[in-house]
C-alpha cells in the first residue's frame, strides 16, 4: 500500500490552476486579498531649494541663486504599487506632501502647512503618480524584508481520486519597493477508495518552485488548522486561508458522494474540516444534498473562525444539533417525513436548526411544523428568546402562543423583546400576575406604564459596579468618525438613556454591572445626544449581541402606534464594530487572562 501511496504522490500536481492564480494576483492588486497592502516608502534625504532656472540669466541672478540657496531634509519616497520614486517634505515619522486647490496631491518638497498634509507612519495616503491607495511606511522598517502568506486550497481531480490541493502564496516587500508573489505546494489531502483521507506534504529539493516531492504522511490534520507565518498575523502565526470557489466535476473520482463541491459551492473555506466531518459521519452528505447545505456551512466555517481567533481548533468540528446515530435526513433532525420536504426547502441556516434542535428539547411533543410557523413570523432568535424564558420559569411564553398573541396585535415584529421586558419587569414589581396582566390587551401601553413606574422608583444601588464596568471595558470605546461608542460612566446615564428614548434600558443596571454591558451608540458630534442602545452578553464562550433599540423600541406616535426600521448605517455600524474591536479584543482577554488569576494558580501548584 505504500508503494501505491508513494506512486500516486507522483502525480500530484506542483502548480496551481490558472484560475486560482488570477483570483490571487486579482485580489492582489484590486485590494481584495489578504496578502498586505501597497505601501509608500520613505527615507530621511537632503534636498537643495534653489531659484527655478529662467530662459534668460545674468551672472547676479547666478550668483543670487547660489546665495539663497537653502538646504533641507526631505523624504525620498517609492510606491510599490507603480515603483515610481519622488521626493516629499520630511517630518520625524512622516513625510509631507502638497495638496492642490482640488484635492489632488503633488510630489516634491513641502513644509507642513495649510496647502500640505502630513502622513505619519501607519497612515494611508494617495500615491501621486498611480492614485493608488498605500501605507506610510518608513524604509529602514524593511530592510529584512516583510512576507505576506495566506494558504489558498482548490479541488482537483488525479486519475480516480478527489484532492484538496493546498498552496502557501508568499507576497514578499523588500526595502527597494519590490514585491514578488510566490505559489508553492504545501499539502494535499486526497479521498481514497474507502471514503478516507490521506494526506501527502510537499518537500522542495531544488531553488525553483516546481522543485517538489511529494511525500505520503502517516497523519491527516487538516492543513489549514496548522500555524503557519505571516508578517502582519498576532505572533507571525497564522490560520485558516482561501478556497477556489469553482472546480471540476467530482462525478465517477472518489469525492463524488462527499458532497465537497456543494459545500465550496456553498461558500465554505475549510475544505479539510468538511471532510474530516464527512469520514467521521458519511451521512452528512444527505442533509447537505437535502437542502441543508448553508446550515452545515455555517456550523463548520462559523466555529472555526472564531476557533481560530482563540487559538482552539480542531480537525472535525461539532454538529451538534444532527442525530448522527440516525442515516435518513428527516431523522437525524427529529422531523416526520412530510415536515420535512415541506422545511428543507427553506434552506434554514444553522441559527434555524440550532434553534428546533432546543424547541424540540423543551417543547414536550413538538410539531416541526409549529416550529416553522414561529420561526418564519418572528425568527429563531426570537424563538431562542422565549425558550430562554420558559427555561429561567416562564412556562406559559411557549412560542407558538406568543406567536398567536403578537400577530392578533400586529406585534410580530420586534415584539417578542417588548413582551419580555415587560413581563421582566411585571414581576421584579412583584404586581399581580393574572392572565389579564400577563397578557395584556394593549401591549404597548402597558410596557409603557411599567417602564415610568420604574423610571419614577428607581434607585441607584449600582454605582461601584458601574465603575469597575467601565474600567474593564473602556477600550471598546470607538469610533469611525461619523459614529461612535459610549459605555455610561453611571447609573443616572442609563436611566436618563431610556426616559429619552423611552424603552427600558434603565432598569438594566444589573445586566450591565454582571457581564452583559449596555454600549450607547451616538453621533460622533454629538456624544452626549441619544441616538441607538447596545446590549452584550459577555459571558458566553463569544460575545453575542442581546438587543439593539433606539427610541421606543422602534415605535413612536402619540401612542406608539406608528414603526420604523433602525438605519442601515447604524446596523453596519454596530456589525463593523463587533468585528473590528469587540471580537479581538475578547481574544485578547482569553490569550491574556488577569495577572491576580495567574499567581492564583501558581499558589495553588505551589501548595
Amino acid at each position: 500500500m505504500d508503494r501505491t501511496w508513494k506512486s500516486m504522490a507522483q502525480k500530484l500536481p506542483v502548480e496551481p490552476c490558472g484560475d486560482l492564480v488570477e483570483d490571487v494576483l486579482k485580489g492582489i492588486y484590486m485590494e481584495e486579498g489578504n496578502l498586505g497592502d501597497a505601501m509608500l516608502l520613505y527615507h530621511r534625504e537632503a534636498v537643495t531649494l534653489m531659484e527655478e532656472i529662467k530662459q534668460t540669466m545674468s551672472p547676479e541672478d547666478w550668483e543670487r541663486r547660489e546665495r539663497t540657496a537653502k538646504h533641507r531634509w526631505g523624504a525620498r519616497c517609492t510606491c510599490t504599487a507603480c515603483g515610481e520614486d519622488f521626493i516629499a517634505g520630511y517630518t520625524k515619522g512622516g513625510i509631507v506632501l502638497r495638496e492642490g486647490p482640488d484635492g489632488v496631491i503633488y510630489d516634491g518638497y513641502a513644509e507642513p502647512g495649510v496647502d500640505a498634509n502630513v502622513y505619519l507612519d501607519g497612515e494611508t495616503v494617495l500615491c501621486p503618480y498611480c492614485w493608488t491607495s498605500l501605507e506610510v511606511t518608513r524604509r529602514a522598517e524593511l530592510r529584512r524584508g516583510r512576507t505576506y502568506q495566506v494558504l489558498q486550497a482548490e479541488v482537483v481531480n488525479v486519475e480516480a481520486y478527489t484532492v484538496v490541493m493546498y498552496w502557501l502564496v508568499s507576497r514578499h516587500f523588500d526595502d527597494t519597493g519590490g514585491d514578488y508573489t510566490m505559489f508553492c505546494p504545501h499539502a494535499a489531502l486526497l479521498i481514497d477508495l474507502d471514503g478516507k483521507l490521506r494526506r501527502f506534504r510537499a518537500e522542495r529539493v531544488g531553488r525553483e518552485v516546481r522543485d517538489v516531492i511529494w511525500h505520503p504522511c502517516t497523519y491527516t490534520r487538516d492543513p489549514m488548522q496548522i500555524p503557519y507565518y505571516s508578517w502582519e498575523a498576532n505572533r507571525h502565526r497564522k490560520i485558516g486561508g482561501w478556497t477556489l470557489a469553482y472546480g471540476p466535476d467530482l462525478g465517477g473520482h472518489t469525492g463524488e458522494k462527499s458532497a465537497l463541491d456543494e459545500y465550496i459551492g456553498e461558500g465554505g473555506v475549510w475544505p479539510g474540516a468538511y471532510l474530516h466531518v464527512w469520514e467521521k459521519y458519511p451521512q452528512v452528505e444527505n442533509l447537505v444534498r437535502q437542502g441543508f447545505s448553508a446550515a452545515v456551512y455555517e456550523a463548520i466555517d462559523g466555529f472555526l473562525d472564531r476557533a481560530a481567533q482563540l487559538q482552539g481548533l480542531r480537525d472535525a468540528p461539532p454538529i451538534n444539533w444532527v442525530d448522527w446515530n440516525e442515516v435518513k435526513p428527516h431523522r437525524m433532525l427529529h422531523m416526520s417525513k412530510s415536515a420535512f420536504r415541506e422545511i428543507k426547502e427553506k434552506r434554514w441556516r444553522e441559527g434555524d436548526a440550532k434553534c428546533w434542535d432546543r424547541y424540540r428539547r423543551q417543547i414536550q411533543k413538538a410539531d416541526a411544523m409549529d416550529f416553522e410557523y414561529c420561526r418564519e413570523r418572528i425568527g429563531s432568535k426570537a424563538v431562542g428568546q422565549l425558550l430562554e424564558m420558559i427555561a429561567a420559569g416562564w412556562e406559559d411564553l411557549l412560542p407558538l402562543r406568543a406567536v398567536r398573541y403578537l400577530e392578533k396585535r400586529r406585534m410580530l415584529e420586534d415584539g417578542v423583546q417588548l413582551l419580555i421586558d415587560y413581563r421582566k419587569m411585571l414581576h421584579d414589581a412583584h404586581m399581580a400576575e393574572t392572565e389579564e396582566t400577563l397578557w395584556p390587551r394593549d401591549l404597548m401601553a402597558a410596557h409603557e406604564r411599567i417602564t415610568q413606574y420604574w423610571a419614577n422608583h428607581f434607585k441607584t444601588a449600582y454605582q461601584l459596579g458601574f465603575t469597575s464596568t467601565f474600567i474593564r471595558y473602556r477600550d471598546l470605546e470607538w469610533t469611525d468618525g461619523d459614529l461612535c461608542i459610549v459605555l455610561p460612566r453611571v447609573e443616572a446615564d442609563l436611566v436618563s438613556e431610556g426616559k429619552i428614548l423611552r424603552h427600558c434600558v434603565g432598569t438594566y443596571g444589573k445586566d450591565h454591572c454582571s457581564g452583559k454591558p449596555v454600549f450607547f451608540v451616538r453621533h460622533h458630534r454629538r456624544p452626549e445626544r441619544s441616538y441607538y442602545t447596545l446590549q452584550i452578553d459577555m459571558t458566553r464562550g463569544i460575545p453575542k449581541e442581546i438587543q439593539l433599540h433606539g427610541y421606543g423600541n422602534e415605535h413612536h406616535g402619540e401612542h406608539k402606534q406608528y414603526k420604523h426600521k433602525i438605519p442601515q448605517k447604524v446596523r453596519d455600524f454596530c456589525d463593523r464594530w463587533e468585528r473590528e474591536v469587540l471580537m479581538p479584543w475578547f481574544a485578547l482577554q482569553r490569550s491574556n487572562p488577569p495577572k491576580k488569576q495567574n499567581q492564583r494558580k501558581k499558589r495553588q501548584e505551589i501548595a
